[in-house]
């Protein structure tokens, strides 16, 4: 697999597995798709609060298992080897990762996950990003601005990829959500946008949206919604 990593240090893992137990997994149910987001506030940059055993499945058909996370701030899917931080690459040459009971594709250069499995999928972009908080702009003001050369530094230290950011900064989430029907994938942040993409079946969904008290900041709300589209609306 040391042909998909691109290394921010070190060298590339890990131990193989057999494409059968990947198969076993999804046949005993282990990686049903539902959220199992649980952030910490001392690593805001990753999606899960702590490292966990993954499995990637390369498009050649091998597989390797390996303790992952999801960087949102660089969109990178991370792995530890020896204390050291590195990034799956060669995106193009992975199927699939299964992590947390969830499965994330390639999409470009980071990875969506496959929160919907259905006549209507649906697929979730997890991203961040980084601000400098408190800055002094003179007359006793502070600022929180968005800075791209602290990005940059960040990501070029590997301070974005260690478990602790420093103490000035903070990372703000973002969801984006992606509905797609026989290979055309449509993009929605909100009900309105969501509404335009099913303009057939508008008020129905307009209904359920009142009804449920849906939330489209709300992950669960949005795969709840969207199973019912699949389940016959």
């Amino acid at each position: 697999m040391k042909n998909i990593l691109i290394k921010l240090s070190g060298h590339s893992p890990k131990k193989l597995i057999p494409a059968l137990f990947v198969l076993f997994i999804l046949a005993s149910g282990q990686y049903v798709v539902k959220a199992q987001i649980s952030v910490s506030e001392k690593i805001p940059q990753y999606l899960f609060n702590r490292f966990a055993e993954g499995i990637v499945v390369k498009k050649s058909g091998d597989t390797v298992a390996s303790l992952l996370n999801y960087n949102i701030v660089t969109e990178e899917m991370i792995f530890i080897e020896n204390n050291r931080y590195l990034a799956l690459g060669n995106l193009q040459s992975i199927d699939t990762v299964y992590l947390n009971n969830m499965i994330f594709l390639p999409a470009e250069n980071a990875f969506y996950e496959l929160a919907v499995i259905g006549r209507i999928k649906l697929l979730v972009q997890f991203s961040g990003t980084v601000r400098v908080e408190g800055e002094d702009v003179g007359y006793g003001i502070t600022s929180k601005t968005s800075r791209v050369t602290s990005l940059s530094t960040l990501t070029n230290s590997g301070a974005l990829y260690n478990m602790d950011l420093p103490e000035n900064l903070e990372v703000s989430r973002k969801i984006t959500y992606y509905v797609e029907v026989d290979g055309d994938r449509k993009r929605f942040i909100n009900k309105k946008a969501f509404l335009r993409i099913f303009k057939d079946s508008k008020k129905e969904l307009d209904r359920y949206i009142k009804e449920q008290g849906t939330d489209f900041d709300n992950y669960n709300d949005v795969v709840s919604l969207i199973r019912y589209i699949n389940s016959g609306v």
